[in-house]
């Protein structure tokens, strides 16, 4: 039976390296490209309501709120998925040897 190579990843990086490369497939497929992120995307973009369309002051407000609100959790959303894509890219070329630790902790 052959050897299996050592990982240079430490526990906690392969383990986020698993959950970030998760993330980073679920990115790249169709249905999220092509459906979810242009809907996220349309309502990070879509306008604030219309004052016009309310009767009552507190409504309009709390239309607004709710729709800041919204927005500010999309938008954490896309960056964090982004962020794992970077993740993954960034130990999977650590994995590879692409990167030295430079701090060179426990080595």
């Amino acid at each position: 039976m052959p050897k299996r190579k050592e990982s240079i990843l430490s526990k906690a990086e392969q383990e986020a390296f698993k959950q970030s490369n998760l993330v980073w497939q679920m990115a790249n497929s169709r249905g999220f490209q092509e459906v979810y992120r242009p809907f996220l995307l349309e309502k990070l973009n879509q306008s604030f309501p219309d004052p016009a369309d309310f009767k009552k002051e507190d409504e309009f407000n709390y239309a607004a709120k709710t729709a800041s609100v919204f927005k500010k959790v999309i938008a954490e959303l896309l960056q964090w998925v982004d962020a794992q894509i970077e993740q993954a890219k960034f130990l999977e070329k650590k994995e590879k040897g692409e990167i030295k630790d430079k701090f060179n902790i426990g080595g």
